[in-house]
This record gives structure tokens, C-alpha cells and sequence, in this order.
């Protein structure tokens, strides 16, 4: 064998071996947290819960269509101060993942987008920095009986957070619509 064919078959090698070796298990991200495949938002006066809407998505974002979502029935003329649990469900053992995603607040935030209704919702919870987190917020209703829905996001915004940022911003590891009556 010459010199070029034994270059040649040590190369060939060294790719197959580079190629074919797996590496060490690492995370993608060290900041990543469970899928996300039950939202659960609990409203509050004072400290009794008058209401809690839920939604399941059994396969998380994406994939097939959740299998519950609650509708959100609230008063008019009323304040609710609501908290805002996300929770990973895998084989029947539920493990509530809020406590992560607060600890994670300078990468992650809550927003509630309203279609066909009008009242203030406010984020009552700041991350690190002091930039809106909205794991706990207040909800404000109007005096208008009327019907529509609320988007909760929640936003995924490694290193790009900030004090007003738009619901659009980052990639959200969660969307989902529920149905809002007030009544």
C-alpha cells in the first residue's frame, strides 16, 4: 500500500469514527423545562377561590388539539386576582412546574390577550430584573355583559425580556384560547 491509500483509509476512519460516536447526553439549554401540558388559572377575592378554568393538552403545543379547555365565566363589575400554575403530566404523576418557570422570570412571561372584551388585566409579579412575569395577576371587569375569549401565552425570551415587551416577542412555550363570558 502506498502512502496516498494509507492517508486515504485512516481519513475514511476518522470520519466513520467521528460520525458514528454519540456524545455525552447535555441539554440544549440548561434554562429548558418540562413540556407544559396542563394550565390551570384559579380565581381569587381575597383568599377564597370563586373559580378555576382549566386546559389539557395530553401531547403539549403542537400536535393534536387540547382535550379540555374550561370556559373562564366571570362577574361584572368585579376584581379577581388570579394565579396562573403551569403543570407537566406524564403517566398519571403530575409535577407542577410554576416554581421553575418563576425561577426562570428573566426568561419567561405570562401574557393574556383579550378578543371581543374590554376590562384591565394587570401582571402583579415581577421577575429579577423587575420586568412583568404575570404567574399572579389582577383582572378588572368591565360593566358590559358580554362574550369572548382570552389568549394565555406563555413567552419563552432567553436574554430579549424587557419592561413592555409585545405578546410576539420570543417563542412561546404555550398558547391557548379560552372561551371568557362576563355575566
Amino acid at each position: 500500500m502506498n502512502k496516498k491509500h494509507i492517508i486515504q483509509l485512516l481519513s475514511l476512519t476518522l470520519i466513520t469514527l467521528v460520525f458514528s460516536c454519540k456524545k455525552a447526553s447535555v441539554a440544549k439549554n440548561e434554562t429548558e423545562h418540562e413540556a407544559i401540558n396542563r394550565v390551570e388559572l384559579i380565581f381569587k377575592q381575597g383568599s377564597t377561590v370563586v373559580g378555576t378554568a382549566i386546559a389539557e393538552d395530553p401531547d403539549g403545543d403542537g400536535g393534536n388539539p387540547p382535550s379540555r379547555i374550561d370556559p373562564i365565566n366571570l362577574k361584572i363589575n368585579t376584581t379577581y386576582d388570579v394565579e396562573t400554575k403551569f403543570i407537566n403530566i406524564i403517566k398519571g404523576v403530575s409535577k407542577d412546574i410554576t416554581p421553575t418557570i418563576k425561577q426562570q422570570g428573566r426568561e419567561h412571561e405570562v401574557f393574556f390577550v383579550l378578543t371581543g372584551l374590554n376590562f384591565s388585566i394587570q401582571k402583579t409579579d415581577v421577575d429579577g430584573n423587575g420586568f412583568p412575569l404575570g404567574l399572579n395577576s389582577q383582572w378588572r371587569t368591565n360593566n358590559a355583559v358580554a362574550n369572548g375569549a382570552v389568549l394565555l401565552k406563555l413567552m419563552h425570551k432567553p436574554l430579549i425580556k424587557g419592561a413592555n415587551d409585545s405578546p410576539s416577542k420570543g417563542h412561546s412555550d404555550i398558547a391557548i384560547n379560552f372561551q371568557l363570558n362576563l355575566n
